[in-house]
């Protein structure tokens, strides 16, 4: 089915999302045939790797046709010759199984791409050079062998093809970016909550994602070296179009703003792709302020979330990799018959927000602080959550409607209660089995339908996936 992701292209470290989709090709012939079927063959094998280019996967290297067992040496070489997403092995006729099995084994850990062409219609009659049966000849076995495949079956000027093909392609270069990813926590599990837990082994072997806890006061010994010029100069430029409201006071900005600029010269020098940090635990009590407006801005660069939520921060990075956007994380507040009302208290990025960001002070209980308040983009969305139970690993998809909320506050503030960036996201008669299936606290959101990019990886990586 076709669906538009909205693409939002980022650059550097800071910015992970929406980098090339790169594969490489090889394609697979049987030796019994004429040499102009071969030449037949070859020309329906370029018009497939010219079709992969039009959708945007780059072919990186190229090999074959691997005919028998003596081309299978040069295929892979050529193979190796250049990094890639995932490989695609096109089996355009049928093929025997050695030699597509001898080639493609030395790269059972890369995701690979199993595609079968389908007949040729010729004036009244379908020519079939029986691709199915040369894909049906390896499919079992290389899978026994641990190969982590996706069959595709189709010819290369079917949309419904490219699609599946393209959702694959995302989810593989989404696994390649994933693998020596780095999060960095400050302080672990903010309230003692189960679910911001993680078990560090299982994480890096499976997932391949690193955590490190830089932990909350090494970050205020930075912030203390940063002088006031400096933050002074920043909020000059960064709020210049927002609304600050007359409860914010300068110093308090100031104060907020050294914690956000000692937190982006952490990221890049601990090469951090994400970033969470303790609230009520944290910030709050060391510092007197809320992490929301430093989490905020680093928001706008790489994924954020609040309270140490570590698989939060795997949940976004994933749905960053296969969409091209950036992420965000929204809480429950309310369970309603037919849709969720889900908002955070203070910490939006500015691009999530369809009107202009408002600079807001935060009284709530007993924090204290400065928060960002805004109204959120509506539309088409997906939720989604991973959890694990000990070293089984599980995503919880959704798909639903964001709308405008209507007006609302959280009990227990001090001062006016501001609205908070927040949506009501409808999911019809789906509710109360979301509800029945809920992971977290947090749920995170892309705009539009990722829903089959995030199987693919699910699928790839071993992940059990929930969809309601």
């Amino acid at each position: 089915m076709a669906k538009s992701l909205t693409l939002i292209k980022y650059k550097s470290r800071w910015n992970v999302g929406g980098a090339g989709l790169r594969t490489a090709f090889v394609s697979f012939m049987a030796p019994a045939y004429t040499q102009d079927t071969v030449e037949v063959l070859k020309k329906i094998s370029r018009s497939a790797m010219a079709t992969l280019g039009s959708i945007g996967i780059e072919v990186a290297s190229e090999a074959g046709p691997v005919i028998d067992l003596s081309d299978v040496d040069a295929a892979v070489s050529k193979i190796r010759k250049d990094e890639f997403d995932f490989l695609t092995a096109l089996i355009p006729s049928w093929a025997e199984p050695p030699a597509i099995v001898n080639t493609l084994m030395p790269f059972l850990d890369k995701p690979i791409l199993l595609w079968a062409l389908s007949s040729i219609q010729e004036r009244d009659a379908l020519i079939a050079p029986a691709g199915a049966a040369g894909m049906s000849a390896v499919r079992y076995p290389l899978k026994v062998m641990g190969a982590k495949l996706k069959v595709v079956y189709g010819n290369p000027e079917s949309k419904d093809v490219q699609d599946e093909i393209l959702s694959f392609a995302r989810a593989a270069s989404a696994i390649k970016k994933l693998f020596g990813s780095r999060i960095g926590i400050f302080g672990y599990a903010d309230m003692g909550s189960y679910t911001a837990g993680f078990d560090q082994i299982s994480l890096r072997s499976k997932l391949g994602v690193e955590v490190e806890d830089f932990e909350v006061h090494r970050l205020l010994l930075r912030a203390g070296e940063i002088e006031d010029k400096e933050a002074d100069e920043f909020i000059s430029k960064q709020f210049k179009d927002w609304k600050i409201d007359e409860t914010v006071a300068k110093e308090d900005l100031r104060k907020t703003i050294k914690v956000y600029l000692a937190l982006r010269k952490i990221i890049d020098e601990r090469r951090f792709d994400a970033v969470s940090m303790k609230c009520v635990y944290g910030l709050p009590t060391y510092y007197g302020i809320t992490p929301c407006i430093p989490l905020a801005l680093a928001g706008s660069k790489i994924p954020v979330v609040c309270e140490s939520d570590v698989l939060g921060l795997v949940t976004e990075l994933i749905m960053d990799f296969v969409s091209g956007q950036r992420s965000v994380y929204l809480e429950f507040y309310d369970i309603f018959e037919d849709r969720l009302l889900m908002g955070v208290c203070g910490m939006m990025p500015q691009e999530i927000l369809e009107s202009t960001p408002r600079l807001y002070k935060y009284a709530w209980g007993k924090l204290t602080g400065l928060m960002v308040v805004g109204s959120m983009k509506t539309g088409k969305i997906t939720l989604a959550r991973l959890a694990s139970a000990g070293d089984r690993y599980t995503m919880h998809i959704t798909v639903g409607e964001a709308v405008k909320p209507r007006t609302w506050h959280e009990i227990g503030w001090q001062l006016e209660a501001p609205v908070y960036p927040s949506l009501e996201i409808i999911l019809g008669n789906r509710t109360k089995e979301f509800m029945e299936n809920i992971m977290a606290q947090h749920y995170h959101l892309v705009y539009g339908d990722c829903t089959e990019e995030l199987v693919e990886l699910c699928k790839l990586l071993g992940i059990e996936t929930i969809l309601t």
